[in-house]
Order: structure tokens, then sequence, then C-alpha cells
């Protein structure tokens, strides 16, 4: 693969960074890509397996960019947690299921401290973090809330339905008491309480808000014994704190989630009791975006949101990015999805040093498959036409990097982890979960070359769109794209009515066409829907690409709209011009 010489290439990508936007009238037609099944990856492969292991284990080297406890400017993270100290007296705790919970607060030592959300039952029996700060017990990755690349999260944690979460990307915050618990003596049959508090968001002249977020969450309790309580009464909680500058805190309606699903007796023999479930419980929701409705008090100019994970043990986890405040219907005025988060290298989760990338199927015995990375098959009623690339290439998991054989679904994550360069995934923030990828500078990393896997002629071709009754003139386009140009590479976008193929986009490389380098934009583009028209066909082309870089595009949209101004045409101007100040080498073929 092919490195840049300049870093300021990344700079300029940001600097020239575009936009659109447009308001449909009707949308008649989006894809996100989020609805594939990947498979396992071919090509690209994981050393031998993750394991848990002490920081000095000199036959382990650590994982460059995989967490960090410092959180954005302004947030915090606090493993002396207590819940805000919601105890509703010690002395009087409900019964449990399994017998009397301890009445008499002399009966607790005194290091031990017991809390009750008041009015759910639900119990924290440790404040903070258990081991906190103990290098042999606990994974310090997971000591608390950390925030973490998702992908290194799935990985060393044996996956568990960790990956499942595609609306997330990049960077996450997230609470594991399960992974932290594998080291050592781990919670040391205590448990785990931590949260996570945003920094302040102004409310001044509002008196409502939309707190919005996307979620991971896998429920667990009631089955792991407190070393001192006596009884298995961790269950794993979750809740959010809303606190207001004029000093009112409160949770938000309907945020308390516990994992208690209920117990049906099996007879005699079994010591617990029928129950219903937890009015409060939460089954589990390992992919979820999540909304709250937030009344501000009068006097309130601003609100802090807290992110409780109490009373966890050996048990799951909360992940939680992407999150969004906003004012009723208006747009975002506040966002936090944790990029900006510089990541450090690994204590605890290491990786051997046996080889990674591009690896034969011949010849792996020190590999194994990376789960949920890929696919060819496009969503339903899309078509995938490679047939483009040389003969050579199709097919073989031996000549060109089968992972990324044309059009491919994958994930930014597998992108990066494949070996695309690292500043132009993180910098397509805009593609999220899955985004289809052309990219022939990856493709060609095994056994390439001319007559194999050059050149790399690709088409993704949309369904056919009804639409009938739309007025001339009026149908749109728009999608989110990273583009990086080399050579004769070359982008095209095709609309067919019925009466063939029609050219609305035409990025080149170089010349009169050339698009400039763009990781992270925003495409509009008029349709000119002739009258009469009923159907619409959209192809996205990738064309004359020899080791070439890169398309990737996500969340197509087709509707009824406008170009606003600026138009694309002056935006895209604008880019040419600035991407000219950069350059970049690329390897020997």
């Amino acid at each position: 693969m092919k490195r840049r010489l300049l870093a300021v290439a990344a700079a300029a990508a940001l600097i020239c960074t575009s936009s659109a936007s447009a308001q449909f009238a009707n949308t008649l037609f989006s894809e996100n890509f989020n609805g594939l099944s990947l498979g396992p990856s071919v090509n690209e492969r994981l050393g031998s397996a993750y394991g848990t292991v002490v920081a000095t284990d000199p036959a382990f080297d650590p994982i460059p960019s995989a967490f960090t406890h410092s959180g954005p400017a302004g947030w915090n993270v606090d493993n002396n947690f207590d819940n805000f100290n919601t105890a509703d007296g010690i002395s009087d705790l409900p019964n449990t299921t399994f017998g009397t919970r301890i009445n008499d607060q002399t009966q607790l030592p005194t290091q031990v401290e017991v809390y009750t959300i008041p009015g759910t039952g639900i119990v924290v029996g440790n404040k903070g973090v258990q081991n906190a700060g103990d290098a042999a017990n606990g994974v310090d990755e997971w000591q608390g809330w950390s925030f973490t690349n998702k992908d290194f999260w799935a990985s060393v944690a044996g996956d568990q339905n960790r990956s499942q979460f595609t609306n997330a990307s990049g960077t996450i915050a997230v609470a594991d008491a399960d992974e932290y618990d594998d080291l050592g003596t781990g919670l040391g049959g205590g448990y785990y309480n931590s949260g996570l508090t945003t920094a302040s968001i102004p409310t001044n002249g509002l008196s409502s808000l939309k707190l919005r977020f996307d979620s991971s969450w896998r429920a667990e309790g009631l089955d792991d014994t407190h070393a001192v309580l006596g009884h298995p009464d961790n269950n794993q909680s979750g809740m959010i704190w809303a606190t207001f500058s004029n000093g009112v805190r409160e949770p938000l309606t309907d945020s308390i989630w516990d994992s208690d699903p209920g117990h049906t007796s099996s007879g005699a023999a079994d010591p617990i009791p029928t129950r219903p479930a937890s009015s409060f419980y939460k089954p589990d929701a390992t992919n979820e975006n999540v909304a709250y409705d937030v009344s501000v008090p009068s006097g309130a100019s601003s609100v802090k949101f807290t992110f409780s994970y109490i009373n966890a043990a050996n048990d799951w986890w909360w992940g939680i990015d992407n999150l969004k405040v906003s004012d009723g219907a208006n747009a975002p005025y506040w966002t936090e999805d944790f990029e900006t988060v510089t990541l450090g290298p690994s204590v605890n989760e290491r990786i051997s040093n046996t080889p990674t990338h591009v690896t034969k199927p011949s010849a792996t015995p020190l590999t194994s498959p990376r789960p949920n990375s890929f696919t060819h098959t496009p969503p339903a009623n899309w078509a995938v036409d490679s047939s483009g690339i040389p003969a050579a290439g199709q097919g073989d998991n031996d000549v060109g990097v089968f992972d990324l054989e044309g059009w491919t679904f994958t994930t930014r994550e597998f992108w990066k982890f494949a070996g695309q360069d690292g500043n132009a995934v993180d910098g397509f923030t805009k593609g999220t979960g899955n985004i289809a990828v052309a990219d022939s500078d990856e493709y060609d990393d095994l056994n390439g070359g001319s007559g194999k896997t050059r050149p790399m002629d690709t088409l993704l071709t949309s369904p056919t769109l009804n639409i009938a009754g739309i007025a001339p003139g009026t149908l749109m386009l728009k999608f989110d794209s990273a583009w990086e140009p080399e050579d004769d590479q070359t982008a095209i976008v095709t609309v067919d009515y019925g009466n063939g193929e029609v050219e609305v986009l035409h990025w080149g490389s170089g010349g009169a066409m050339l698009h400039a380098t763009n990781f992270n934009e925003t495409v509009l583009i008029a349709l000119n829907n002739p009258a009469g028209a009923t159907t619409a066909k959209i192809a996205f082309k990738y064309l004359h690409a020899g080791n070439n870089w890169f398309w990737a595009v996500d969340n197509v949209a087709v509707g009824v709209g406008s170009v606003p101004e600026p138009s694309t045409l002056a935006l895209a101007a604008g880019a040419v011009a600035c991407g000219l100040g950069w350059m970049r080498r690329r390897t020997a073929a």
C-alpha cells in the first residue's frame, strides 16, 4: 500500500471539506448499509488470540491507540461513585427473593457502603470500582468508564455480541464489568459503580431538550454473591442524571435500566421463589438509538448529564456513542462522538508479535479470521458488478485482497484494520456503521499488478426506484463520500430513467475533471428527471483504478428538493484549488 509524504494532506482535506444540504419534501429512498450481515475476513487476519495478561509480561507488546481514561474536555469519570448518595435508609433495605438483606447497619463493615435508588429497589453494593488501581487485579483498560476504539474493545473481549454495536464508530465510551473482572481476583467479590459526566451544556432560554445517543447494553445480574453482603444481589443497572446549574438534580424519566428478568421456580428444589421481572428490567439491546425528553427548570442556564453504571459484578456492559442534545425539532447544537479523544497504548490487553495483515489462506497457522468484517453481497435489490476486474484477480484468495475486491460493504473499523490510511478512515466521520468502499490501493496489496488486479473497474447499482408523479426537474441525489484521487482513477454517477444512462457526476484524478481529496463530503446532485419518467436507477462507478486510492460512500438518499447556495460546483472548485497544495508518494508496483 502507499503512504503520504506530507502530513499536511490530512489538514488540507479538512480545510477543503464541503457541505451540502437540502430539505426533501418527500424521501423516496434511503440507504445506509447498516442492515447487512457481514461475514468473516479472508485475507485480513488477527495474530494469535488476544489474552488478558499483566503489563510486565515480556512476551507481548502493547497495542497502540487502544484506550484512555481521559475524556473530552470538561468531561469527568468518577470511579469513587456512589450514585449521588441516593441512600434511602441503610437500616431499612427491602427484602430480596434470596432472603432478608442485612438490616442492622452495625453488622456491615464500615468500608462497605450500600445504597438504593429511591423508589426502585436497585441496590448499589459498593461505592466505586473494587480493586481500582491494583495492577494485578482488574483489567486496567476497563476500570470504570473508559474511552476506547470500538474494534479493540470487541476483539480483546472475544466479541460476545460487542461488535453488534454498528451504530457506533471509532472511539466510544464503555463501562464493561465483565472484562474488568478478568485479571487476578478482578472485583474481589465486590461490585462496580462508575459515573460518566458530560461537560456543561448551555440551556439559556430553553424550556426543554432532547438527548439522543447510540447505546449497546447487555444485561446480567443476581448471579454473583457479594463477599460481604452474602447474597447474589448484583443487579447491573444504568441510569442518567441531569444536573442543572441552579442546583436541581434528577434522573431522566424512563432512563433507569436494570438486569432482573424475574424468575420462575422449578419446584421444591429451587430455593428462589417465582417473581415477576423488575419494572425496570432492560433486556439486551446491543445496537440501539435512545432518546429522552428533558425539561429545563426555571433559572437553569446549563446542564450536565451523568451516565451511571452501577451494581455490576462479573456481568456485561454499557457502551455509548454519538451523543446529541437538541432543542426540539431544531438541528443539534451540541454533539459528542468521542473522536477527539487521544488514545494511549493498552496495558493488559495484548496481541502477539505475529504479523497481522494480507495472509494467504494457504499459510495461516498463526492467524484467524476477524469476525463481522465485510461482505460483497449488497442490500436487497442492489447489484455489484466487478466483472471489469481482470479474470486472474476474481475470486482468487491468493491474488488481490479478496476482502476488498470491487465494491465492498464493510465498516470503517475494518477498513482501517485492513491497512487503509488512518487519517482517511478517521476523517470519514459521516460514514457510520456499514459503508460501501471501492479501494484499489488495498486490493492490490496481495500478489497484485497489471493483468492480475489492474484495472479495478466495479459498479454499484441501486434498485429501480418508482418516481411516478414526481414533478420534472425536482429529483435529487444526496450521499456522503470519502474520495482520494490518483492517476486515471475515476468516479462516475449515472441515472437511468429507462432510456439509457445519463452521467450526472464525473470525478477524475487530474486535468479539467479533477476532484481533489475530500475524506468527509456530503454530495448533492440534481438528477434532472424528465417529464413522464416513472422509474430511476442510479449507478456508482469506480473505474480505471490500479493501485491508486479509493472511493467510499454512505447514507445514500433520493428525494425532492433543490441545490442550495453555494452549489456543489462552487464548493468543488474551491476544493480543487486547495487540493493542489500537497503531494504524496506511492510504493513501487
